[in-house]
């Protein structure tokens, strides 16, 4: 079920892309550096904070809820792992902000030449839009753990 949550995003996202440029200019919205601008800082993080497994385990404790198995996951490992997705979404917030900001930075400098700035901005807001499109996908992930370890400390 949270894949269907996921291809939803992709497709409304996609949907919007197409009815915004006519139905030709999907390639406006995408952007290989912002994309791993965003990556970066998410693993970044995550890894510091020493939460990365607890991120990756996160999804498959979710996919494996959904499929109806047996209930293995610990309290200790729902926990963590609500707690690297939290941290994940903080980042992809922030991450994004901190990117466009420095972006605006880079405008800034470049005002004496009006014909970049426009470019410049998109590439700036596509990392903001790539954030909150990650905080899209993972909050329904968040909200699944906190069932199972709702469930986990009630029975």
């Amino acid at each position: 079920m949270y894949f269907l949550s996921f291809l939803g995003v992709v497709l409304i996202s996609a949907f919007m892309m197409m009815l915004s440029t006519g139905g030709g200019g999907l390639t406006y919205f995408l952007d290989f550096p912002s994309a791993l601008v965003m990556l970066l800082f998410g693993s970044t993080i995550l890894l510091s904070a020493g939460l990365l497994k607890d991120f990756n385990n996160a999804f498959r404790l979710v996919v494996r809820s959904g499929r109806g198995k047996e209930n293995t996951a610990s309290e200790a490992e729902l926990r963590r792992a609500i707690e690297a997705v939290r941290l994940a979404i903080k980042t992809m917030l922030t991450g994004g902000v901190f990117s466009f900001l420095f972006t605006c930075v880079l405008i800034m400098i470049q005002l004496n030449e009006p014909a970049k700035l426009g470019p410049m901005m998109a590439v700036g807001m596509l990392v903001l839009l790539y954030g909150l499109a990650v905080v899209l996908v993972l909050l329904p992930l968040e909200a699944r753990l906190r069932v199972r370890l709702s469930d986990i400390t009630k029975g």
